[in-house]
């Protein structure tokens, strides 16, 4: 998300409170859906789907989200195996300005 940025204080205010964030309705609804996904996949329903394709995201998009969510979920996990702090890791390459 943020190589997609230029603005990096709405990139960390998406981070950190996308609910909150300066960003429209459909990227607010998408990122809602990650959230579920990531803590309630089971309970996804059609309807879910369709509020999303009703801001224009395609099938395939939606494929992506479920992809990444679940990505993102699998190497939490290996990190959290290992004790892995990923939060500190991501930090640092924020505050060194490596983003790239």
């Amino acid at each position: 998300m943020r190589d997609q940025l230029t603005d990096k204080r709405l990139a960390r205010a998406i981070a950190s409170d996308f609910r909150n964030a300066d960003i429209d309705d459909g990227t607010k609804a998408m990122l809602e859906f990650a959230v579920k996904v990531t803590e309630a996949a089971y309970t996804i329903r059609p309807t879910d789907l369709d509020q999303l394709r009703n801001y224009g995201f395609t099938d395939e998009a939606l494929f992506a989200i479920v992809e990444v969510v679940g990505f993102f979920s699998y190497v939490n996990r290996i990190a959290d195996a290992f004790g892995i702090e990923l939060d500190d890791f991501l930090e640092q390459r924020w505050s060194s300005g490596s983003e790239g």
